[in-house]
């Protein structure tokens, strides 16, 4: 050590003398900065990975609760799924029922099989594929497992929605079909009361005597009584007629006319169409006639046939 270094000397209480250089004091301060420098930095390093911990930690339980709340909407919405088939199955069985209440007679090739959620031969090449091996037994759906359900049960129900707005609509169809048939068969009472003063077929002739034909049923009811259509359709005659007066013909469709004669008056004109219990005329005493009356006819497919046929009675 050179001579003119720098020294400190250092009294202790005890007497005893303590001599260092300078030097040897700023290493010794140099390297004990350097160890809390070293300290504090490993303090904050641990405390960062401390904090860090905390932070990953906080977000891992998030998340599990996030997935445990996502996995019970999932589920909710399985069993959404699940009373949804159930209540269109019972809407299905409720449009069967329907079915038959309203339509006795319906033609099962018109309106298909109803409302038959599978085809039977999709049913059977399935039930043939021996890739399938679905069993049951207990088991826990993961978030996929529980996708795929909703994804085939919303197929499904798509599926039964469509067969059953299908055959709903054909049902309509068929009700609409029976109603409009219904509307156009020539079965209404043509007056307001009446009795029947001469039948259908052979008779004695009112005016001249003898047997002649009667095409249809004279109804002696009083003069100006209403005369109505006895089904819908459209007027193909109205106005005078030789002996059958003041007439209006009307064609039903389906092969029906029917005819009117004898009127007071007329309240259609030929080409009008008509509906049901619609007012054409009224009753009176025109052309061959002995009193106020209605004589009616029904034509089937061009030949005319009893009235009490059809009519209701």
């Amino acid at each position: 050590m050179e001579e003119n270094e720098k020294k400190c000397e250092l009294t202790l209480p005890n007497g005893r003398h303590i001599e260092f250089s300078y030097a040897k004091l700023k290493a010794g301060a140099a390297i004990g900065a350097l160890l809390l420098a070293g300290a504090v930095s490993c303090a904050g390093y641990f405390y960062y990975q401390l904090a860090d911990y905390r932070s990953e930690a906080a977000d891992f339980a998030a998340y599990k609760q996030n997935k445990q709340e996502q996995q019970t909407k999932l589920q909710q919405l399985v069993n959404d799924n699940e009373r949804m088939l159930r209540d269109m199955a019972e809407i299905s069985n409720l449009e069967k029922k329907l079915r038959r209440a309203i339509i006795r007679d319906v033609d099962s090739s018109k309106l298909g099989e109803g409302t038959s959620m599978v085809d039977s031969t999709t049913a059977k090449d399935t039930s043939a594929n021996t890739s399938y091996t679905g069993k049951g037994g207990q088991g826990k759906l993961d978030v996929k497992g529980t996708m795929a359900v909703l994804r085939a049960q919303n197929v499904n129900i798509k599926q039964m929605l469509d067969a059953t707005k299908k055959s709903v609509s054909e049902l309509l169809g068929e009700v609409e079909g029976k109603s409009g048939a219904a509307a156009t068969f020539p079965d209404k009472w043509p007056t307001d009361g009446g009795v029947i003063s001469s039948s259908y077929g052979v008779r004695t002739g009112p005016i001249e005597g003898g047997y002649d034909w009667h095409p249809g049923i004279d109804i002696a009811v009083d003069f100006g009584t209403p005369v109505y259509a006895t089904a819908a359709g459209t007027v193909e005659q109205a106005g005078l007629n030789g002996g059958y007066g003041r007439y209006v013909r009307i064609a039903h469709g389906n092969g029906y006319e029917t005819a009117y004669g004898h009127m007071s008056g007329i309240a259609v004109a030929a080409g009008q169409s008509v509906i049901k219990g619609e007012i054409i005329g009224f009753v009176g005493s025109t052309g061959y006639s002995t009193g106020p009356h209605l004589h009616y006819e029904v034509v089937a497919d061009g030949q005319t046939i009893d009235p009490f046929y059809v009519l209701k009675q």
